[in-house]
């Protein structure tokens, strides 16, 4: 019999990157025979609900605690799920930011798979703490990350982030309710989650910055932010671009109800992808960055940071700035704070190449598909870490 697995993460119909990886992966074992529960952090706040996945299979889902990172609940709902299968092990997995897990419950679970982002171009001291745990088996999510924990002589297994096969090239004609610039203009895209201020890991600043500038070389130069533009705990990113120079009339943001429910859907995400002509995916650091791989698995170019996971991921024909160090006081280890000029200049040689699809770029990123990387690393996996 299969061991069970309980997967801590986003709900897997939340519009997050932890979310579509929790689809990816937990939903593909589910379908492979293995019992899967979720136990979701976000995107299920009361009752939980059997949920099914795209072949059928039964994926139960266990809502969030009380607690911002719902610690009151992991080891419970572990525990439950185990009872319900006592003749088989039943393996923890978690994906998400392990510096939120500090439950003293935890050390109860015999083993805890935990797939760790990474996203200081240093070793933050509570992920090297918990990944040091004697009940913790640690996965990389990047090839940076796995070097990482190498440096510190923790083992960990590298399974890189995946995404899906609609991610492709399409048809550059886009509703204008998605994109309503020019169809003759030069389309920078972001994507990314409005969240965080002090510091903004999407590097807000500095890319309107640095798109305000170049829009004053590049006349027909349009931004189409899909994030939600003002969050309670993010920015007002209307008024940024008003800050950055960016005039109001080159600029979209993705409608922000649709958005907040998840109504755009991964069909309409690759049709944005494909009708932009660059992505701008610059930060102070990413654990991996999977707008990465979708924009690039659809044919568009990225400007991304010259560190942490993006340099693995951006191909040839794309374009890494550089910056320099700046000290992360709560998780101990240093960020990377690009430097405008550098996002400028990569924005101005994109639009002088005049977009385009990019054949290196889908090539570049085929080895992230799902179909290339889930069943064929995690199967083995689970079953070495439950032997």
């Amino acid at each position: 019999m299969r061991p069970a697995i309980h997967w801590w993460s986003n709900s897997p119909h939340a519009p997050t990157g932890y979310g579509t990886q929790t689809r990816a992966v937990a939903w593909r074992l589910a379908e492979a025979g293995y019992p899967v529960s979720i136990g979701t952090n976000y995107g299920l706040e009361s009752v939980g609900m059997v949920d099914t996945t795209t072949n059928g299979a039964a994926c139960p889902l266990y809502p969030r605690g009380y607690d911002g990172y719902s610690q009151d609940t992991i080891a419970a709902h572990w525990k439950d799920w185990a009872r319900r299968h006592p003749d088989v092990p039943t393996l923890l997995v978690t994906l998400y930011d392990v510096w939120t897990l500090t439950s003293p419950s935890l050390a109860q679970v015999p083993v805890i798979a935990s797939w760790t982002p990474i996203d200081h171009t240093t070793m933050p001291s509570a992920v090297l703490e918990w990944s040091r745990r004697p009940n913790v088996a640690p996965i990389a999510m990047s090839k940076f990350g796995a070097e990482q924990f190498a440096k510190h002589d923790v083992e960990a297994v590298y399974i890189p982030h995946t995404f899906e096969q609609v991610f492709r090239p399409r048809n550059r004609d886009v509703p204008a309710d998605l994109i309503s610039a020019p169809s003759d203009a030069f389309v920078v895209m972001m994507n990314a989650a409005n969240k965080g201020r002090t510091p903004a890991r999407k590097a807000w600043s500095e890319n309107f910055l640095a798109v305000g500038m170049a829009m004053r070389d590049c006349p027909d130069l349009h931004l189409y932010v899909h994030t939600e533009p003002v969050t309670p705990y993010g920015l007002d990113l209307p008024a940024l671009a008003r800050a950055a120079g960016i005039p109001d009339d080159r600029v979209q943001f993705a409608s922000a109800y649709p958005y907040r429910i998840g109504a755009f859907s991964d069909e309409m995400l690759a049709t944005m992808y494909s009708r932009a002509d660059v992505l701008l995916a610059v930060s102070l650091g990413e654990g991996f960055g999977i707008p990465t791989v979708e924009a690039q698995a659809c044919g568009t170019r990225v400007i991304g940071s010259n560190a942490t996971a993006t340099p693995e991921l951006v191909s040839a024909d794309g374009w890494l700035v550089d910056g320099q160090p700046e000290w992360d006081p709560d998780q101990r280890a240093f960020w990377f704070r690009p430097h405008v000029h550098a996002i400028t200049a990569a924005l101005k040689e994109a639009y002088a190449g005049g977009g385009g699809r990019s054949h290196k770029a889908v090539s570049h990123v085929g080895q992230y598909a799902a179909e290339n990387v889930v069943m064929k690393r995690w199967p083995d996996l689970i079953g070495r870490l439950v032997a």
